[in-house]
């Protein structure tokens, strides 16, 4: 009798269990419908690339509104790329942007699978198939060289660049980049094989306006300093329909890069800012890459945190300008210095 009534009660737990699965997973494609709304199209500026593979890129370009004979330097020197983290879009360089664009033409893209670019849901994403859109990107444009400026993820593409197409990499601005995480990859993979569970969790976070909150608060040294415009427009890019199933397929996706293991095979100059205040990626990775990367500077920025060119786009701009207008194209003094936010 009390076997029965142990099967009995298993099997009563089992079909709780379904249904309350079940109910989950309606939930969360209910919630996934109900937030990814927009299009591609529905950037609010911009224009787009087909790349190779047939997805479509979202790009924005500013370019100098003074004659190219104001500052030797400045206005005969390549174009900048600034490449956005992890989701992120072209909105991050908001405050950016326009003082580059002063001295530089200044091409912001969207990252494959992020802002207003196609939602590819295939597992095809690594740092070398982005380094190569970047580079199809140069193509298009008719660009031999630029300055590439990236943060967080974006960070880790332009380093791959750099490692792949040396020859096409003038100078690199690292912004709290993500050039030793990679590896932890492995064990989220394993995590997203789990039945249901990646959509169902990812759907509750994505669809979240507090997550997108709290993430972005957790990501300024003060969270005082949240823009709600920055915020947002984070959510909005979020909101292009085929987010979620983008995302996925990066869990999916096989780990290809070169890092961190090619860092000393860069030789392009580097600049490399860090928030001292960046718990997702804390200072000391920072210095590390300073001592594996040749030809780097770093600079400590005081008070901020993983997201500089937000906080303190001022300084952040003043540093960025005063390196690309050295016009030093080797032999880059290694040298570490802080900067007060």
């Amino acid at each position: 009798m009390m076997r029965n009534l142990v099967r009995t009660s298993l099997a009563v737990a089992t079909l709780g269990a379904s249904a309350l699965t079940a109910r989950a997973i309606w939930g969360s494609r209910k919630r996934l419908r109900e937030w990814e709304t927009l299009a591609c199209e529905d950037a609010e500026e911009g224009e787009f690339l087909t790349l190779s593979d047939g997805a479509q890129m979202h790009y924005i370009l500013r370019s100098p509104s003074t004659p190219a004979s104001t500052s030797s330097a400045s206005a005969q020197g390549e174009p900048v790329i600034l490449i956005h983290g992890l989701m992120s879009s072209t909105h991050e360089w908001t405050k950016n942007i326009d003082a580059l664009a002063a001295a530089y033409p200044v091409f912001a893209i969207d990252l494959v699978g992020f802002g207003f670019s196609s939602r590819v849901t295939e597992p095809t994403y690594s740092l070398k198939q982005y380094a190569r859109s970047v580079r199809e990107f140069l193509d298009a444009h008719g660009i031999a060289r630029a300055h590439i400026v990236g943060h967080s993820l974006g960070g880790a593409i332009a380093l791959q660049f750099a490692h792949d197409y040396g020859a096409r990499a003038d100078k690199l601005i690292l912004i709290d980049p993500a050039a030793y995480i990679f590896s932890l990859f492995k064990a989220v993979q394993f995590a997203s094989r789990v039945p249901h569970l990646p959509r169902t969790i990812g759907s509750l976070m994505l669809c979240n306006p507090h997550v997108h909150r709290s993430a972005l608060r957790n990501a300024l040294g003060d969270p005082t300093r949240l823009d709600e415009e920055m915020l947002a427009a984070r959510m909005r890019a979020s909101r292009v329909r085929g987010t979620l199933d983008a995302l996925l397929a990066m869990l999916a996706s096989p780990h290809a890069s070169d890092l961190p293991e090619g860092l000393s095979e860069i030789t392009a100059p580097a600049l490399i800012l860090w928030g001292d205040r960046d718990t997702a990626l804390p200072l000391r990775h920072g210095k590390r890459l300073a001592r594996d990367l040749p030809n780097s500077e770093l600079v400590i920025l005081e008070g901020a945190g993983h997201v500089p060119n937000e906080e303190f786009p001022d300084i952040v701009n003043t540093l960025m300008l005063d390196f690309l207008n050295k016009g030093v194209s080797i032999g880059f003094e290694k040298t570490e210095r802080k900067q007060v936010g």
